[in-house]
């Protein structure tokens, strides 16, 4: 019984996250990532932290004396100046303020606000330094309507000190939760957080197994299913070789998850390899590290 207690920490240590932070600029993608990071908050007694970032270089462009704003489906546009587009900024800020208070009030979490000006993205990472958690929306949207990651999304996959979550209109994070596990400390948090999250809906939760050595798959699988036989009521196990990506891919595309929880020491989650992989997924996805 030791042994096995034993084996439960090491292979599972808990993922912490005490300060969630949201990045919002009142799109729907932005809010989405609020509704999600919420109910992380919720379900990790975690408080949020809100960041609305004025954008100087919106700024800058709404100086220069040809700066217009057009608007769909019209031809013509307003001038811009600086003081229209402060007004205008401000006025985002009050709105994601106002967004934040409900979102939490509904969770019962504790929340802060603050606006900062500068470059999004820089400004964003800053402030992630000091949070477990950064939470962001995916964005933008391709023309073949998939849902695309932003700059910022992009960057902060490679540079963000900690986990992401990157959340997506119209998400249903009550569907089933997906896992990657390879047996890494990484990816045992990953398996925590996704125990976590299941546990207040009694949510299904799928295990990927992901090993190049099948032999060694049904022994990773008992040891996930040894540390979450007690947290989590109705969960699943699938073996996953490693590939290029299409492997997870096709195995995601047929699952109807609510959340993808990434961790590992995958090649396929890191950088540029990560980045190409999320783009293929319509989900919210957490990437664990």
């Amino acid at each position: 019984m030791a042994e096995e207690e034993q084996d439960r920490t090491e292979e599972a240590p808990e993922l912490t996250i005490r300060r969630i932070l949201v990045a919002l600029d009142t799109s729907t993608h932005s809010l989405a990532g609020l509704e999600a990071a919420a109910r992380l908050a919720a379900a990790m007694e975690a408080e949020l932290v809100g960041l609305f970032v004025e954008d100087i270089n919106l700024l800058r462009l709404a100086a220069l004396p040809f700066a217009r704003e057009i608007t769909w489906p019209s031809t013509g546009g307003r001038r811009l100046n600086e003081e229209v587009m402060e007004r205008e900024l401000r006025l985002l800020a009050s709105q994601a303020r106002r967004a934040l208070a409900y979102a939490a009030e509904q969770v019962e979490a504790e929340w802060t606000f603050r606006v900062v000006r500068g470059a999004v993205t820089r400004e964003v990472l800053n402030a992630a330094m000091e949070a477990d958690l950064l939470t962001l929306g995916r964005a933008s949207r391709s023309p073949t309507a998939r849902i695309k990651l932003g700059s910022t999304a992009r960057i902060a996959l490679v540079e963000a000190p900690h986990s992401v979550l990157l959340a997506r209109e119209g998400a249903n994070l009550e569907k089933p939760i997906v896992v990657t596990y390879d047996g890494s400390p990484s990816a045992a948090r990953a398996v925590s957080a996704a125990a976590t999250l299941a546990q207040p809906h009694d949510t299904n939760l799928v295990v990927l197994v992901m090993t190049d050595e099948p032999d060694a798959a049904p022994q990773l699988a008992e040891r996930a299913s040894r540390w979450l036989e007690h947290r989590v009521a109705h969960t699943e196990y699938r073996y996953l070789p490693p590939d290029d990506g299409r492997n997870l891919v096709e195995a995601l595309s047929r699952e109807d998850c609510g959340l993808v929880v990434l961790g590992g020491e995958s090649p396929l989650l890191r950088g540029e390899a990560v980045q190409r992989l999320l783009d293929e997924l319509d989900c919210p996805v957490l990437l664990v590290r």
